[in-house]
């Protein structure tokens, strides 16, 4: 491991944090003096939910919950759920591998609605 401000590999244990009942594992370097932790760098820095929370919201929302009945059944609020969205979605091509070169990929909505336009009632003849 090395330090995320100098590169440095002087990194040395500085204690644990408990963050929301869990324990996070935090360093020093002595390159800098700067103090950093194992999620410092990662799109689980400084959230303080359960990374198995947030995984179960993105497992369910990948389902197909909505963002209300996900924030409803996890008590969590719609604007956490987002902001979980929208850091990790910057991380999916590191979960989704691409298609192995010179095959065909074919991809499947599953249960898509799109409204197109207004929603209006059916002409009567």
């Amino acid at each position: 491991m090395k330090c995320l401000y100098c590169e440095s590999d002087r990194i040395v244990k500085n204690g644990k944090d408990q963050a929301s009942g869990q324990i996070i594992q935090t360093y020093r370097c002595n390159e800098c003096g700067r103090r950093f932790n194992e999620r410092s760098g990662t799109p689980m820095a400084r959230l303080r939910t359960a990374p198995e929370v947030i995984s179960l919201a993105m497992k369910v929302r990948s389902e197909g919950l909505g963002i209300r009945a996900t924030g409803r059944v996890l008590e969590k609020s719609i604007a956490s759920i987002i902001t979980w969205e929208k850091r990790l979605s910057a991380q999916v091509t590191n979960w989704s591998p691409p298609a192995p070169y010179g095959s065909e990929v074919t991809l499947e909505g599953d249960e898509v609605y799109t409204r197109v336009g207004e929603n209006l009632p059916p002409r009567s003849l």
